[in-house]
C-alpha cells in the first residue's frame, strides 16, 4: 500500500476556491460545498480512475419515502426521500470510508442524487478536504493560504526585476495562486 506524498497532502490541505462553498439554503448560519470542487479536488489527489464512490439505497421504509406537501401556494408537491449509503474507496492507498446521508426533492433520481453528494463532500472531509468550510474559517483559509505561497523568494525574484515584461514573463512560471495574491497584483 502506498503513502500519500507530500504534495497529494498538500493538494488535500489546500482551501477549496471561493466559488466553491456557497450559504446553505436553509441554514442561515451553515455553509454547503459544490460536490463538482470536491470531485475535482479527488482527481488532482488520486488522479482520474485512482478512486472509486459506490452508492446503495438502504433497504428500509425510511429509505425511499414518498410524501406529498402543500406548498405556500396551496399546490400539491410530491417529494421524495433518499436514503442513500456511499462508499468512497482508494485502494492504492488503503483509503476507505463510507457515510450514510439522505435528501428531499421532488424528482426521485435527484434525491438519490442529492444524498450521494452529500456523503461525498462529509467523506471528502474526513480526509481534509473543504475541512476549513466545516470549522467556519474557509475565508481566512484562503487568505492564509494566498500569503503563505507569496514567499520572500519569490518576492526577491520580483524585485529583481527592471521592467513589466519582465515581471510578466516571471509569472508564466508561477502558481495561478501565487499570481492571484493581493500582493503580487
Amino acid at each position: 500500500m502506498k503513502t500519500l506524498s507530500q504534495e497529494q497532502i498538500a493538494l488535500i490541505k489546500k482551501p477549496l476556491p471561493k466559488e466553491a462553498v456557497m450559504p446553505h439554503p436553509s441554514k442561515q448560519n451553515l455553509s454547503t460545498i459544490k460536490a463538482i470542487y470536491v470531485t475535482e479536488r479527488f482527481n488532482d489527489v488520486f488522479g482520474i480512475g485512482g478512486w472509486t464512490i459506490k452508492t446503495d439505497l438502504i433497504d428500509n421504509p425510511l429509505a425511499l419515502v414518498k410524501n406529498i406537501k402543500i406548498t405556500k401556494a396551496g399546490a400539491e408537491r410530491t417529494e421524495y426521500t433518499a436514503l442513500m449509503k456511499t462508499k468512497f474507496e482508494v485502494a492504492e492507498y488503503g483509503i476507505y470510508y463510507e457515510c450514510v446521508a439522505s435528501s428531499v426533492n421532488d424528482d426521485i433520481g435527484d434525491a438519490s442524487k442529492g444524498a450521494a453528494t452529500d456523503a461525498i463532500t462529509k467523506i471528502a472531509s474526513y480526509i481534509g478536504i473543504g475541512i476549513d468550510v466545516l470549522k467556519g474559517q474557509h475565508d481566512k483559509a484562503l487568505v492564509d493560504y494566498s500569503n503563505n505561497l507569496f514567499t520572500d523568494d519569490i518576492k526577491s525574484s520580483i524585485d529583481k526585476c527592471k521592467t513589466k515584461e519582465e515581471v510578466i514573463a516571471l509569472s508564466k512560471n508561477m502558481n495561478d495562486d501565487v499570481k492571484s495574491n493581493k500582493e503580487f497584483r
